[in-house]
């Protein structure tokens, strides 16, 4: 393998016309490829159309539609929203967002043609009887009544009506919700049937779904299984959608008088498309800041120009090949732009420090990059091979689709990398390179560094390897003591500064309102009229109120039609509030919910199925850990089970569904948890197996694990003692950390296992390899570590502990290899060497034979 890297400069150099002309052609595909991209981040693309959770959700929001919910929630700044100032101006922009039907027929192609209802305390409906007759009105109407009496008294009203408490005015008044209903992320045939499916997918791009799918829309045969399918979205449509309501809400005004906030998933995704502006910042700063270590390093703009050449080439190819395929791109594609740019030019730092390393030795040009690639190539091959496989085990357990495309690309853009760097670094050397004070003796490779601690260190370290060790376990062990207090659990919520004003609005949203995460019941029992049975709603009441009573820190509201029936019961019997209860008797329950059906039958919609076969228990929830919505998912899928099931003899299809945002995101949680503990078994048995064939040895290669496993420990342990958890970003740390930190330990004992082989001694060889590849490992550790620093800017907390996490474990992966690694070795080798003299004197030339 050596001798083909030596051989490969000199074989470039006579095909150069040929690989230029292939590699223009290549870029320019690429540069095509790059435009046939395209986004999904839905949540299908997470978890795959087949999932059972994506199942169940459709099955949801195929009767009850979807919860793309525009939340703008008001507090009013003199304390209370009943106040007459503060009422008028909530009346007023309610009617100024109710006007957007204006908007909308003055503009076809209005943002705000997405509304399809406007509800708040102003319009929401409320049931009122007068004698034996149940009526609907408007909560508040179209008038706003300016006695200060009759606003207490709606006051009071709001706030002792289950229906509106915490779901649109908080407990104290000082808070109120409008709702936006919109039609994001609609099921293309909740509503308009097959037919009309057919007709809207069709006028859709074609590349939104598969072309057999297509053909079967437009064969107008469609199986009756088939999954629905949601309309593609427009990740910027809700960024414009976002603003346009923002303007509406300035002009109604009423900023003097309210303080307006901003929640739900269509804000939340336009927010992420607002914030992906800083992808500008944070990748700008990262060339900077390659470039001024790249210059720092090498003193000459052709080494700068040539090594940042590499990942810009990686990134082009790499993101080209992606587009051809077809697969789409998400929000961990900037993740692996960065990733491949910042790990894609470390083997051209080390080629390069190689070839100028022999060059200072007095090796003209060709021959110093034919040696310097001969030395460097192997390792950086097999460093490459094993950052790859790191990578690729995100590809091989698939915890979704976007971790499986990123870990496949980012495969696919390090491997490019290798190729590109020893094919390219040669030939443009060629072109322009920098002039080196040059020895007279060539070929005597004894270059000192300038930098004393590549000369200090390896001379302590060789004198002292016993203490070496001592001293990075008195360092080391107290932090790695941390992982005793290390937490799995996952917060959504956490993953936005609380500056934010996403995060102000979610936390208002949990503390005051109806919380901002939820999880919906839909009892479907499967023949028509069963929900006139009084048995399947006492059920449901029992299942409902047991939620509630178990978990009263979690759940902030539920909404089903047995509270629709209970409070029609209280108020047929003059608001008593012993008579909110389902009724005794089935046939005043079941004329309940005709009365119910007649005199509301949108809000009877949202509750129970047009055949009166299915119904839905939704739960409001504050934001939690993952650790307590566990308990809460594994308690809902028990009781759902065991409330129901001795009606399965008169039912025998019923069955209980759980779905909503809470279910949704365990999952996903759940698949990256034991998914990430395969990965870094995987990334560990390969490492294993590259310290062997380095080492030729299991008993070294497992010896030599050790300086590897530090840095996932120390970061562990660090995140432990800060009392940072291992979430959904922070759990892909470890595989990544060990598939990188194991390049140092490559690139240090391949080069050590040269020199040994030449009969150095153990320590001359140590001080020559700190020499030759210390800085250059140094380097490639500023540029990995600055560059995920750069993640510091980002606006997502995770992404930020992503990246200062990250860097602590590189540099502590820098300090393990210059410290733990030879002095391992060290401590071998006193054996070994030891041994092979007493070879020497029965066998001539085993001082030159070292195994390892």
């Amino acid at each position: 393998m050596n001798n083909f890297f030596y051989a490969l400069p000199q074989r470039l150099r006579d095909n150069r016309v040929f690989v230029f002309l292939l590699l223009v052609i290549f870029v320019v595909a690429g540069f095509f490829g790059v435009g046939k991209l395209w986004r999904d981040d839905s949540i299908e693309s997470w978890l795959g159309e087949d999932s059972p959770v994506i199942r169940q959700q459709r099955q949801l929001e195929q009767v009850f539609g979807n919860n793309e919910d525009l939340f703008i929630i008001v507090e009013a700044r003199d304390g209370d929203i009943f106040s007459p100032d503060s009422l008028r101006a909530f009346h007023r922009l309610h009617n100024k967002l109710q006007s957007s039907r204006v908007e909308i027929q003055k503009d076809s192609g209005s943002p705000l043609g997405h509304i399809r209802e406007v509800l708040s305390l102003v319009n929401v409906p409320v049931n009122d009887v007068n004698g034996d007759n149940l009526y609907t009105r408007p909560f508040i109407g179209h008038e706003v009544q300016g006695r200060r009496q009759a606003l207490d008294a709606l006051r009071e009203k709001a706030i002792g009506d289950p229906d509106l408490r915490k779901r649109f005015v908080s407990v104290n008044s000082r808070y109120a919700s409008i709702t936006i209903k919109t039609d994001f992320g609609r099921l293309s045939n909740t509503t308009t049937g097959r037919e009309a499916v057919a007709d809207e997918v069709l006028s859709l791009t074609e590349s939104s779904l598969p072309e057999i799918l297509i053909e079967d829309l437009q064969a107008g045969e469609p199986a009756a299984d088939d999954p629905l399918k949601r309309a593609p979205r427009n990740y910027k449509e809700y960024a414009k959608f976002s603003t346009a309501v923002k303007g509406l809400v300035e002009a109604a005004a009423v900023e003097p008088q309210l303080s307006v906030h901003y929640a739900g998933l269509p804000e939340l995704v336009a927010f992420h498309v607002f914030i992906g502006t800083e992808n500008r910042v944070i990748f700008s700063g990262l060339f900077l800041i390659m470039t001024a270590v790249l210059w720092v390093l090498f003193r000459h703009v052709s080494v700068v120009l040539w090594c940042m050449s590499i990942p810009l080439l990686t990134l082009v190819l790499t993101l080209g090949v992606q587009g051809w395929i077809g697969l789409p791109t998400s929000d961990l594609t900037a993740a692996m732009a960065l990733l491949l740019i910042i790990i894609s030019v470390a083997d051209a730092v080390h080629i390069v420090a190689s070839y100028r390393y022999y060059r200072l030795a007095g090796y003209k040009h060709p021959q110093a990059m034919a040696v310097a690639l001969s030395k460097a190539g192997l390792s950086c091959l097999l460093t490459s091979l094993t950052t790859m496989v790191a990578f690729l085990s995100l590809y091989l357990v698939k915890p979704n689709m976007p971790a499986a495309i990123f870990g496949l690309f980012t495969t696919l853009g390090l491997g490019l990398a290798f190729l590109l760097t020893v094919i390219l670094i040669p030939l443009l050397l060629d072109l322009w390179r920098p002039t080196f004070e040059i020895s007279n003796q060539t070929g005597n490779v004894v270059v000192k560094s300038n930098h004393r601690i590549f000369v200090r260190l390896p001379a302590f370290v060789a004198r002292r390897p016993v203490l070496t060790l001592l001293l990075s376990m008195l360092s080391g062990v107290p932090i790695m003591a941390g992982t005793a207090f290390l937490k799995v659990d996952s917060n959504p919520l956490e993953s936005f500064d609380k500056s934010s004003y996403l995060r102000q609005a979610f936390d208002i949203a949990d503390r005051y309102l109806g919380g901002t995460q939820n999880i919906d019941f839909m009892v479907d029992t499967g023949q028509v009229d069963a929900l006139y049975d009084a048995r399947v709603l006492k059920r449901m009441d029992r299942l409902e109120t047991k939620m509630r009573q178990r978990f009263p820190d979690l759940i902030a509201v539920s909404v089903s039609i047995t509270d629709a029936l209970k409070k029609i019961n209280q108020q047929f019997h003059n608001n008593d509030p012993a008579y909110y209860k389902l009724p005794d008797h089935d046939a005043e329950l079941s004329q309940l919910l005709f009365l119910f059906n007649n005199v509301s039958p949108e809000e009877r919609r949202k509750l129970v199925g047009e055949d009166f076969d299915t119904a839905r228990i939704a739960f409001g929830l504050k934001n939690g850990g993952s650790t307590q919505y566990i308990e809460l998912m594994n308690a809902a899928n028990k009781w759902g089970h065991e409330f129901f099931i001795d009606l399965k003899s008169d039912y025998p299809d019923l069955k209980v569904v759980t779905a909503g945002g809470v279910v949704i995101f365990m999952t996903l949680f759940d698949r990256i948890t034991d998914s990430q503990i395969i990965c870094f078994l995987i990334t560990l048995l390969v490492v294993l197996v590259t310290l062997f064939f380095i080492f030729r040895s299991w008993k070294f290669g497992l010896f030599a694990i050790i300086p590897n496993l530090t840095p996932v420990l120390v970061t562990f342990g660090a995140m432990g003692w800060l009392g940072i958890t291992l979430n959904n970003v922070t759990m892909i740390i470890a595989p990544i950390i060990l598939g990188i930190a194991v390049d140092d330990t490559i690139h240090f004992v391949h080069r050590l296992r040269i020199l040994l082989g030449q009969g150095k001694g153990v320590d001359e060889a140590i001080q020559e390899t700190f020499s030759e590849v210390g800085k250059a490992i140094t380097y490639t550790t500023l540029i990995l570590s600055a560059g995920l620093l750069t993640l510091l800017y980002s606006s997502n907390s995770q992404f930020r502990a992503f990246g200062y996490l990250s860097a602590l474990a590189f540099f502590t992966a820098l300090l393990a290899e210059f410290t733990i690694t030879p002095a391992l070795i060290k401590l071998f080798f006193v054996q070994k060497t030891s041994l092979q003299r007493n070879d020497e004197q029965t066998k001539e030339g085993a001082s030159h034979e070292y195994t390892l």
